[in-house]
């Protein structure tokens, strides 16, 4: 049995288990600034530690699956034809369109195990799925494989579907053969809209995010309550402002898939229903979303100052 696959097939074998494209890199060199992380990383708030701890594995696939050839990076849009935070009712609050639906993991985790076993049925190559499950650098695979760039927000722009795409990454021992190239990437030109758009300034500039003024880590992760210096506008659960201005976006695929469409509520909660749950109602109206994870307590303390502004 052959030990390589040819990339048009990877992305057939990828479409083929519901994922919207894919691409692939060779597994070395890592495709980022080691020096970099190691003094970046280690600023970050310790809910996110996670990060710095396992940075070994992050910087060398082949601490994951010894023998690995190629790291193969996939995505599907959750970009359905709905409206973001712009079209926010008064006395509600938005949440971001990744926590729209039930927890993409279980697709996407799905959907990365059927091309990883279709990628050994044709090479007879062990081949591995991740979906966020592993010290993986998925951005950074995925712009070395040229399914998108990095744009100014540091977010993974693909120029189809632009940055609502959820990534998940097969490590295989198959080689993948090159064998139509992809198109050169665009990239952001001149465009700073993300920068000027972002509530709290917390991109001071291209590619740089500051995590301790950004919505998303507060609204999201982080374990403390939220500074009085930040200013909430409008969000409950994580933010799409750069990503929304952001022009790929505003003329990408919608193809709303049916996993990633929004339960009933959302995206808008509305303030006074939120202070009033109980466990049990949270868990009702978004126990099955990623908003499970922040807790009930969490959330209305951040729905307390947004009812109070």
């Amino acid at each position: 049995m052959r030990t390589a696959i040819a990339a048009s097939r990877v992305r057939s074998l990828a479409e083929t288990a519901g994922l919207d494209d894919a691409a692939a890199a060779t597994a070395a060199p890592v495709p980022a600034d080691p020096d970099h992380l190691s003094g970046v990383l280690p600023a970050y708030p310790p809910e996110l530690a996670y990060l710095h701890r396992r940075l070994a594995d992050r910087l060398d696939p082949g601490r994951l699956l010894p023998g690995v050839r190629t790291v193969v990076v996939a995505c599907r849009s959750y970009l359905g034809p709905q409206p973001g935070i712009e079209a926010l009712p008064p006395g509600t609050a938005f949440v971001s369109r990744f926590a729209w639906s039930p927890d993409y993991h279980g697709p996407m985790i799905r959907s990365m195990e059927a091309l990883a076993r279709s990628i050994e049925a044709e090479t007879g190559c062990r081949s591995r799925a991740y979906v966020d499950t592993g010290p993986i650098l998925e951005k950074a695979w995925a712009a070395r494989a040229g399914l998108g760039f990095l744009g100014r927000n540091g977010l993974l722009i693909h120029p189809r579907l632009g940055s609502f795409v959820f990534l998940g990454v097969v490590l295989t021992e198959a080689e993948v053969l090159p064998d139509d190239p992809r198109p050169p990437l665009p990239g952001c030109g001149f465009c700073t809209a993300c920068l000027r758009a972002c509530p709290t300034g917390a991109l001071p500039s291209p590619g740089r995010l500051d995590v301790l003024r950004c919505l998303a880590h507060w609204t999201v992760t982080a374990r403390t309550p939220i500074p009085e210096g930040i200013p909430l506008a409008g969000h409950l659960y994580g933010c799409d402002r750069c990503q929304d201005v952001c022009p790929f976006n505003q003329r990408a695929l919608r193809p709303d898939h049916p996993c990633f469409r929004p339960l009933p509520g959302l995206p808008f909660l509305p303030l006074r229903e939120v202070l009033d749950w109980d466990e049990a109602d949270f868990e009702t109206r978004v126990g099955a979303t990623p908003i499970r994870r922040r807790g009930l307590a969490a959330l209305q303390q951040t729905a307390r100052r947004l009812w109070q502004a």
